[in-house]
């Protein structure tokens, strides 16, 4: 007999009549309840399984069902299922084999990730049935008859392995071996027992366990198993495996749970009932045998560390078979079926599984299984005894929970009896005697049988809540503080994620765990507390209460501590490359070599119950705002150094000018102990300590007077070097002792003051010395010696404090590095001994006072009125950064820096500066608000006026544009006569005409650097032969054109009228022409990141004139026709006011000037038919602008005052223009052309169009 389960944990198919759709939803929906799906939906609106990727080996699956349709990835191994309906159709109606082979495999996938058909929102009624990740996809490993997928040529380890994302898989199937039973000891020798128990399969199933192994350890891919459907206390060989090795951690057990027997209380409280009474509509009552933990399910003896419990029973899901009616001509199936098991539970764990993936992508298959089993509720209730059957037999045990099992039979009777069970013989119900007819009677534990708990995808969505020793490895040991423990350590990865969950510890607990285990921590494991490591980019955040005892390691990325959240055991050790930020409380010690951020983005405060350790390497960042700032409050501060830098916060307008008090708190009294202190800016705000003293205890930083210092000797040459621009004086206290080469260099922006304790010898060549403009006070203290090149390097622009510590031995070339432009004052500090080459790099805008003990610093010129300053406060004033409005070729950044700077500005405005400070668009935003599209509309209406007076040219120049005096001499004799002349020109109706008309309808295209725009117009013009030696041409145009700028709308209707006059000289002819013309404009534009437009209107005026000679040269049917000319424009532009919400413009009115020199050619090929002539021209013309090539604009911004600005544009300097035509004269007098152009600019391209229809007469 075959002792391994090809199939799975096996189901039974329930279709009592009584079982409608309507019970089968609300038994759905109560199960979902129970494990808090619902719940955890409505908090977590968005995790739905969404790019989450699982693996499911499992019997057929029919991919076409309605809620597996675009779901599956890759089906290996069975692929086909619609072969089923060919060469199995004499078994399709087999109970058995449908749910075991044909059903389970679509059943248990529509558990897990079956879609959301939309059909109904909720279990409602007749909705739709839904899977617990609706929105995840799945690669499937399907079998058939036998697990073994050596028939397909499937490795299941390759076949998971394919996407990097896939670290979940189901697996409800399993093997006939039951571990614990068996006292199997070892892992090989449970591997034996797979392989002996099929002579047949053995070795390939014994290979299929170890694929599925090698998923679990070397991929960490989290495998989900039900436990099994057989009545027994423990679960079968995969739910054991663990219990053999301990590297296997990604291992989880499933139990089945009956929603029947179960009772959510009032207070979340999950019972788990022995039996139902039902209350009759007679009044009396009906106890039905209904127990909640499910009489098949396996129990979890040997795998309590890794179980969990999940609804099983009577799970309505996808039915594979829901189409045999259209493949088979049967009766047709409904398209969801319940089916009962632990095959049933495993997708409701694996599908919480997905949705934990989702919610934190950073977690592998281990982690999660940690969440899952974590997490899991222990709020039940258990009943006092339970039954469990085997399927199909009359094999019973009594299992009594947490209590010794009664010596009186009777009593155990009576216990039996109370769960439904009777003496009354029935062959259709289990009775009492049937029990007890083997007396198979257990005491077990809660935990044998619920495992770590019932499932709560809830709290899962939380995050981890327990660190747990026991699912930890020798590897996790660690000492980096000197003391051994255990360590979880959770990669970011570069994602961001939230454990909620209140954190504990579980230590190593040895009845979890078998003595002969490989890979066995036990020994190392006992007695260690559990820690936690941060580790790799991106943040975690923790917002519960945490009471595990292990220290906190944050290595890599930044760690949060939410308002509220604690760490009440644990110590906080942050290392260089590590970020530890927010307002909770550490009930212990913080060790920081990295960056601590107390309050996060707010003015909170971080709490430290014992001592704050700062090293060398470390920077504390406190914020502040208008209305206050963030603290870090601890017991004790060990400050060696580093820095301490006060951050302003984003979304605060800060007004120029203002004075900003930041209160140090209990830091004052360890203010001189770090290396320096920074005030960071804020975007175009920097923070200037304009009333600046360190008092006698150097505990406050405010505008008092300078204390003595103690009465040294000096010596010469003492030296503090500036390298930056500021004003600079030099002060040499009384007494002091000075020694050679003792430097401060500042070579770029901010405000520094070096202070150098007293108490020290100092020696000769201390010098200050000043290389460029700027305020520099250098006061000596006594008794200071100072050692070479110790260094603190700023490359930006923050206001620093950098204090050198006392009772130290200072050498020569001690170093202050600024390399921003600022105040600086160099004071040398009592008895500090500094060392060579220290240095700290600061990248940020800051203003910096490097100190030991400040003496002197001189006031800034410019003063607001200041706040009076209070001990262990730091007063700062706001300074706006010009530069940081800098736009080229344009005064309007100056403009902007004074909106900025305006004392009473709106609402409105202070919410755009706060914004801007804040926005990694910055530039773009300001390159909006100093858009002009004006001078490219501008330039874009001349090259249209040029091009309309081009035309009026071309057209009077144009051969046979009138019908041209021909040479008659020369015709004549050809002809054959002046009679034959005569006759020819009556017969073609081409006697020379006096007048023509035409209408021109256009189309224009434009691609420009800065714009693209199109057009389309109306000419119509009219022209006359004076003379025989004079043409006058008038023409009036109407065009109509939108153009798309980088944030700008516009439009505008243009009008002119042009008037050409042409006079025939002998050798050339005299080309002149005068154009006015008038345009509307409107325009609508957008400052980015802001949603109300800002619109103007205006109106341009122009007028052109143009004076030049052609001459034409004609050979047989072509006319070659050089020109050049004078071409003169005048454009007016009115005064105009934008309308708009912020930044709009107030223009001034512009008079622009032009004048052009250009040259072209014309050729003219000319053919007469019998009826018409034909015509093709072609020509070239170059105008090169010779005055008038910058544009300017002058403007202020309508509510700023004193805001005015000039923007300077170079227009196009040069225009090329190509063309092609063709015109047909007709004998009746019309005449048709085409032409095609291109007019050319280095910024721009122009194509038009233009058909002409045209009469002579």
């Amino acid at each position: 007999m075959k002792k391994f389960l090809f199939p799975l944990q096996c189901c039974a198919v329930l279709s009592s009549p009584s079982l409608f759709a309507s019970d089968l939803f609300v038994t759905l929906e109560k199960s979902y309840n129970i494990i808090n799906l619902q719940k955890a939906k409505e908090q977590n609106p968005a995790i739905d399984g969404s790019n989450v990727v699982v693996g499911v080996v499992d019997s057929l699956f029919n991919p076409e069902h309605p809620s597996l349709q675009g779901k599956a990835i890759e089906i290996g191994g069975y692929k086909n299922f619609d072969d089923i309906y060919k060469n199995d159709a004499g078994s399709i109606g087999s109970a058995q084999k449908d749910n075991a082979t044909f059903r389970h495999g679509t059943h248990v996938a529509g558990i897990l990730l079956g879609r959301h058909l939309g059909r109904t929102p909720t279990f409602e009624n007749n909705g739709d049935p839904y899977g617990v990740a609706p929105n995840a996809k799945f690669y499937g490993a399907a079998f058939k008859e036998s697990s073994n997928f050596n028939y397909w040529n499937l490795n299941l380890f390759d076949f998971f392995s394919k996407d990097p994302k896939l670290n979940i898989v189901n697996h409800s199937w399993g093997y006939k071996v039951f571990p614990y039973e068996q006292n199997i000891s070892n892992y090989e020798q449970a591997l034996k027992t797979v392989e002996s128990n099929d002579p047949y399969n053995g070795y390939n199933n014994k290979n299929e366990v170890e694929r599925i192994v090698k998923l679990a350890k070397e991929r960490k891919v989290l495998n989900v198993f039900g436990s099994g459907n057989d009545g027994k206390n423990s679960a079968s060989l995969f739910e054991l495996l663990p219990r053999y090795d301990e590297d296997i951690r990604s291992f989880i057990a499933v139990g089945m749970l009956d929603a029947d027997g179960i009772d959510i209380a009032s207070d979340g409280k999950i019972i788990i009932k022995e039996k139902r009474v039902n209350q009759l509509s007679s009044g009396g009552e009906r106890t039905l045998t209904l127990q909640g933990i499910h009489k098949y399910s396996n129990g979890f003896l040997g795998s309590q560390a890794y179980s969990l419990m999940a609804p099983g029973s009577k799970i309505d899901a996808a039915n594979a078979l829901f189409d045999v009616h259209n493949k088979l001509n049967r009766e047709k199936q409904e398209e969801f079926i319940p089916l009962t098991g632990t095959s049933q539970a495993a997708p409701m764990v694996s599908g919480a599984a997905a949705l934990v993936a989702q919610k934190f992508p950073f977690l592998n298959g281990k982690q999660i299984a940690d969440v899952l089993l974590s997490t899991a509720n222990q709020n039940y209730t258990l009943p006092k005894v339970i039954i469990k059957q085997k399927p199909n037999y009359d094999a019973f045990s009594v299992i009594y929970i947490d209590q010794d099992i009664p010596q009186d039979e009777a009593q155990i009777r009576q216990d039996i009896a109370e769960l439904g069970y009777s003496d009354t013989p029935d062959k259709d119900k289990v009775t009492l005697n049937k029990i007890l007819t083997n007396k198979t009677l257990y005491r077990l534990k809660r935990e044998d049988l619920m495992g770590q708990g019932i499932l709560d995808v809830q709290k899962a969505l939380n995050g981890v809540a327990t660190l747990d020793a026991n699912r930890l490895n020798v590897s996790d040991i660690q000492s980096p503080t000197g003391k051994t423990e255990a360590y979880y350590l959770i990669d970011t990865q570069g994602q961001n994620g939230e454990f909620a969950n209140n954190i504990d510890q579980k230590m190593w607990d040895d009845s979890l765990h078998l003595a002969t285990a490989k890979n066995s921590p036990a020994e190392q494991m006992r007695g260690l507390n559990v820690g936690f490591i941060k580790q790799g980019l991106g943040q975690l955040s923790f917002s519960g209460s945490n009471s595990y005892k292990g220290a906190t390691l944050v290595r890599g990325g930044e760690l949060r501590l939410k308002s509220g959240s604690a760490l009440s055991e644990s110590s906080v050790f942050v290392e260089q490359d590590g970020t530890l930020s927010g307002s909770g409380t550490i009930a212990n010690n913080l060790d920081n070599k990295g960056t601590v951020i107390a309050g996060s983005d707010d003015i909170a405060t971080l709490t430290v119950g014992k001592n704050y350790t700062h090293h060398g390497t470390a920077k504390l960042v406190l914020n502040f705002n208008t209305q206050g700032n963030s603290k870090l409050v601890a017991q004790h501060y060990d400050i060696k150094g580093g820095k301490l830098l006060y951050r302003p916060l984003s979304g605060q307008f800060y007004a120029a000018g203002q004075k900003v008090q930041i209160d140090l708190g209990s830091l004052a009294n360890s203010l001189n102990r770090f290396e320096s202190v920074e005030i960071l800016s804020n975007g175009s705000t920097e923070f200037k300590i304009a009333d600046f003293k360190l008092a006698s205890n150097r505990t406050v930083i405010n505008d008092d007077t300078i204390e003595e210092k103690p009465v040294t000797e000096p010596q010469p040459s003492d030296t503090a070097k500036e390298e930056s621009s500021s004003e600079a004086a030099s002060t040499e206290q009384p007494n002091t002792e000075v020694k050679p080469s003792d430097t401060v260099k500042e070579e770029s922006s901010p405000e520094t003051v070096s202070i150098e304790q007293p108490n020290a010898e100092a020696k000769p060549s201390d010098t200050v010395k000043e290389e460029s403009t700027s305020e520099t006070a250098s006061t000596e203290q006594p008794n200071t010696e100072v050692k070479p090149n110790d260094t603190v390097k700023e490359e930006s622009s923050p206001e620093t404090v950098s204090i050198e510590q006392p009772n130290a031995e200072a050498k020569p070339s001690d170093i202050v590095k600024e390399e921003s432009t600022s105040e600086t004052a160099s004071t040398e500090q009592p008895s500090t001994e500094v060392k060579p080459n220290d240095n700290v790099t600061e990248e940020s805008t800051s203003e910096t006072v490097s100190t030991e003990q400040l003496n002197n610093v001189e006031k800034e010129k410019e003063k607001v009125e200041a706040i009076p300053a209070q001990d262990g406060t730091l007063i700062a004033e706001v300074k706006v950064k010009k530069e940081a409005f800098y736009i080229p070729n344009s005064d309007i950044g100056e403009a902007i820096y004074t909106a900025r700077t305006s004392a009473d500005l709106s609402q409105a405005y202070r919410d755009f500066f706060v914004k801007l400070d804040n926005t990694a668009n910055r530039q773009a935003v300001l390159n909006s608000i100093a858009e002009d599209h004006l001078p490219d509309m501008l330039n874009d209406s001349t090259i249209k006026t040029t091009h309309f007076a081009q035309q009026n040219l071309l057209f009077s120049l144009t051969p046979n544009y009138f019908v041209q005096r021909f040479n008659t001499n020369g015709i004549k004799k050809l002809v054959g006569g002046e009679d034959v002349f005569l006759s020819k020109l009556a017969k073609n109706n081409l006697a020379q005409k006096k007048y023509a008309f035409y209408l021109t309808p256009s189309y224009h295209i434009t691609q420009a650097n800065e714009f693209k725009a199109n057009s389309h117009g109306l000419r119509m013009g009219v022209a006359t032969n004076i003379d025989n030696k004079q043409q006058l041409a008038m023409s009036l145009n109407y065009e109509r054109g939108k153009g798309t700028f980088h944030s700008a709308n516009s439009h505008s209707d243009t009008f002119n009228v042009a008037l050409n006059y042409v006079s025939h000289f002998d050798h050339f002819k005299l080309l002149s022409g005068v154009n006015l013309g008038k345009s509307q404009n409107h325009y609508e534009k957008q400052i980015v990141g802001e949603r109300e437009n800002i619109t103007g209107s205006y109106q341009n005026r122009f007028a052109s004139a143009q004076l030049g000679v052609a001459k034409s040269y004609k050979r047989e049917n072509f006319t070659l026709s050089p020109l050049t000319y004078f071409n003169y424009d005048f454009v007016h532009q009115n005064a105009f006011n934008e309308s708009g919400r912020i930044f709009t413009k107030s223009y001034d009115s512009v008079n622009y000037h032009s004048t052009a020199l250009g040259a072209g050619l014309l050729l003219n090929y000319a053919t007469t038919l019998d009826n018409a002539q034909i015509q093709f021209n072609s020509y070239a013309i170059y105008q090169h602008r010779l005055s008038g090539r910058n544009y300017r604009n002058n403007a202020k911004f309508s509510e700023i005052a004193n805001s005015h600005f000039t923007q300077t544009y170079r227009l196009t300097p040069s225009l090329f223009t190509l063309g092609f035509s063709s015109r047909v004269n007709f004998n009746n007098g019309f005449f048709a052309q085409l032409a095609l152009e291109s007019v050319l600019t280095s910024s721009q391209k122009t194509r038009n169009i233009l058909a002409t229809l045209g009469y002579q007469f």
